[in-house]
């Protein structure tokens, strides 16, 4: 029975029909036709769609070991329109090419269009900027011997210096194009010595290349970094002190002595320094500030190129006296110039020896004995009488520089009998 359904004319030509439909929506969809088009795709609400992309790498066709090419952006901006489908597809799989085919040209200036490849035919395409002006120069490579510049030298750690610093590689090379290779003035890495206490070696420091100018310089460098080896030293040297003091004691004040607990500090400095110092002084103590005996705690007097000293401060022990007085009892008074003939004696009440008091420190007045301190009257062979006389002293004048000495009594009465 499905036989002669099927032998009917009428059936036949809606099967045709349907068929005819279906084969034009195929091609309609592999040919993708623009949104101005009107047909089958209009017809089952197929819609167009424009998509860009801002950053599509450009990609150079040239013989990169021979030639130097500037001009060329990195990046392109490529716009697509056609159907949904494929301009979805196209832009999330990226796989295709945007270039400059420099392939054929010369060294010099060129205006090149930026082309791509790898679009489907039924996409319309446009790149910006549709074309650029290049430069193609002749590559050139020069190795050169890197030089380490040594940052925050003065930030180092207390005591210590940089010595030997060095790369490695030694040496790198540098490759561009002639003209820029030409202006190259050093190429160099930088390492930070900031609170660094021992040697130390940083790893993967960049590698920079610079003209006269200090500009830097966009160039291919192998290698691109460098591993930076650098040498902390601590060069120091043990030396004694010498005591500084200024103004002067209090006049009742004397200094026994004035003594450094410690008698010898370490010096941290550069070694070429070190090679002539012979001492370090304090920072003078002041001695109209003393007033008894005690320790001092004082700075030393560091000079610029000292960069540390162990210990920073030392104490000095001070020992001071005051004036003090004293009274020798019955120091003995001679008589010089007695007449020959006759006798003579003091006169009541004076009995012949008087108490001196002697004023001083006492380093200077304790051991004195009455022998120190020889006391007479001179009567100058006078005639019989009665005579009142000055009493006198012979005291040295080593003594007398440092003790004051008054008597009791200045004057006796004598008597001269015949």
């Amino acid at each position: 029975m499905m036989n002669n359904w099927l032998e009917k004319p009428w059936v036949i030509r809606i099967v045709a029909l349907a068929l005819s439909v279906l084969l034009f929506v195929v091609v309609a969809f592999d040919e993708n036709v623009s949104e101005e088009d009107v047909g089958i795709d209009s017809i089952f609400g197929t819609t167009n769609e424009t998509r860009t992309l801002e950053d599509m790498p450009v990609n150079i066709e040239i013989d990169q070991e021979k030639y130097v090419v500037s001009g060329v952006p990195e990046t392109a901006k490529v716009t697509l329109q056609g159907s949904v489908s494929l301009v979805t597809s196209t832009s999330l799989q990226r796989n295709f090419e945007v270039f400059v085919d420099l392939e054929g040209l010369g060294t010099g200036t060129h205006v090149v269009p930026l082309e791509y490849s790898g679009i489907a035919n039924q996409l319309n395409v446009y790149v910006e900027p549709q074309e650029v002006e290049v430069s193609i120069e002749e590559k050139a490579a020069q190795e050169y011997t890197l030089n380490i510049d040594v940052l925050n030298r003065d930030l180092i750690a207390a005591g210590y210096e940089v010595g030997n610093v060095y790369a490695d590689p030694e040496t790198v090379t540098v490759t561009s194009s002639k003209s820029i290779v030409d202006r190259i003035a050093i190429v160099k890495a930088f390492v930070d010595v900031s609170n660094a206490e021992e040697s130390f070696t940083t790893d993967d420091v960049p590698v920079k290349v610079y003209d006269n100018q200090g500009n830097e310089l966009s160039v291919r460098i192998d290698p691109p970094t460098v591993d930076v080896t650098v040498d902390v030293r601590n060069p120091n040297k043990s030396v004694p002190i010498s005591l500084e003091t200024t103004n002067e004691l209090a006049d009742n004040l004397k200094v026994t002595s004035m003594e450094l607990q410690t008698k010898e500090v370490t010096v941290f400095a550069a070694e070429s320094y070190l090679d002539n110092l012979k001492e370090l002084k304090t920072k003078p103590i002041d001695l109209s500030e003393i007033e008894e005996s005690g320790t001092i705690e004082v700075e030393l007097d560091l000079p610029q190129e000292v960069r540390k000293v162990s210990p920073a401060t030392v104490n000095v022990t001070v020992e001071v006296e005051q004036t003090e007085e004293r009274v020798m009892e019955n120091i003995p008074v001679s008589i010089e110039g007695q007449p020959e003939d006759g006798s003579v004696s003091f006169v009541t009440p004076f009995s012949g020896a008087v108490n001196v008091t002697i004023r001083g420190f006492p380093s200077d007045i304790e051991a004195l004995t009455a022998e120190d301190i020889p006391l007479e009257v001179v009567l100058d062979n006078q005639s019989p009488g009665e005579y009142t006389l000055p009493i006198n002293h012979n005291i040295s004048e080593e003594i007398l520089e440092n003790v004051e000495i008054e008597l009791a009594i200045e004057e006796a009465t004598i008597l001269v009998e015949p």
